[in-house]
């Protein structure tokens, strides 16, 4: 008999929901990043990320990611880093050709020793981590990462944002392929807890572009999520430092079948696909909202420092 298939679930969220979250978030973008040029600051390529809320924990965390490809990749550099020891299947020499001659979406390639020359300090490290979204390697060199690479690329607290390198078999002629689709794929990561980030995309993509990476994250991600649908709770769209927008709610209670008076075995989910049309307001009126509020902590606490030290000077020269 042939292999049984993974069925995908029928997306629960329209396109429409989806491309009113991404002009707010999108409009959002370009205010910041407008903000960011009057105050000479960077404006950055920000990430879009898709949050999954689950209603259970999952009864098994799992170790390495998911992944789940996309029509367009939410990479804009990577990094290719080969083990150029004696008995190394593929030079340094030999990947730079290869990445020239096949056009592969590779900006830099490195060797391990020149890799030890850059990770000697905390700082060099960071920067490192810092010059590309993407790192793919040799599988024999994943060992030596931990304490080569440090903690800027290994997190354990926000594993959706880790740097760490992809392992590839460089020995396999098959290599090039294999890093084509890392290149196109996002990584799900099924943590311990219920809240996972997924990168879905970048502000630099066009407006349908990130809708179509979008539907299609979701579509990948909760396929991978136990009981599919059933147990996804709620979805949302943010950047890094925006409010989280919704996509999807499923609210749970007993469905009765008109006529019947029996209530039916499953629970079902009703679906709010609530997309506020002035989620852009709502994200500027919030976050004006928090910033009045730290204002009025700040104030509160300098007036009471100064109550108290008038005391203070009150009771010593009495």
């Amino acid at each position: 008999m042939p292999p049984q298939q993974r069925q995908t679930p029928a997306s629960r969220v329209g396109r429409d929901a989806v491309g009113r979250a991404v002009d707010a978030l999108l409009k959002w973008l370009l205010r910041s990043s407008n903000t960011k040029r009057r105050l000479h600051d960077e404006a950055d390529d920000d990430f879009v990320y898709l949050v999954l809320t689950l209603k259970k924990i999952p009864h098994r965390g799992r170790p390495s990611a998911f992944r789940v490809p996309l029509p367009r990749s939410p990479h804009s550099t990577a990094c290719l880093l080969v083990d150029d020891r004696p008995k190394s299947a593929l030079s340094p020499a030999a990947a730079r050709a290869q990445v020239r001659d096949l056009a592969l979406p590779v900006s830099n390639v490195l060797g391990l020793s020149e890799l030890r020359s850059l990770c000697r300090s905390p700082e060099a490290g960071r920067s490192l981590a810092g010059s590309h979204d993407l790192f793919l390697a040799d599988s024999r060199l994943a060992p030596l990462f931990p304490s080569l690479l440090g903690n800027h690329f290994f997190s354990k607290k926000k594993k959706s944002k880790n740097k760490a390198p992809v392992p590839l078999d460089l020995a396999l002629c098959s290599w090039p392929e294999e890093l084509r689709r890392v290149y196109g794929s996002t990584l799900f990561h099924l943590g311990p807890g219920t809240c996972s980030l997924v990168k879905a995309g970048r502000a630099s993509l066009g407006r349908d572009e990130v809708i179509d990476n979008v539907m299609a994250a979701i579509e990948g991600v909760v396929g991978h999520v136990p009981n599919k649908w059933k147990n996804v709770k709620c979805l949302h769209l943010k950047a890094t430092e925006s409010l989280a927008l919704p996509l999807y709610r499923a609210t749970q209670f007993g469905i009765r079948t008109e006529g019947s008076g029996e209530e039916e075995e499953e629970r079902g989910d009703v679906d709010e696909h609530e997309q506020d049309e002035g989620a852009l307001d709502v994200i500027g009126d919030e976050q004006n909202r928090m910033k009045r509020t730290k204002n009025k902590s700040e104030k509160t606490k300098t007036n009471d420092a100064t109550a108290i030290k008038r005391r203070k000077v009150k009771h010593g020269t009495q």
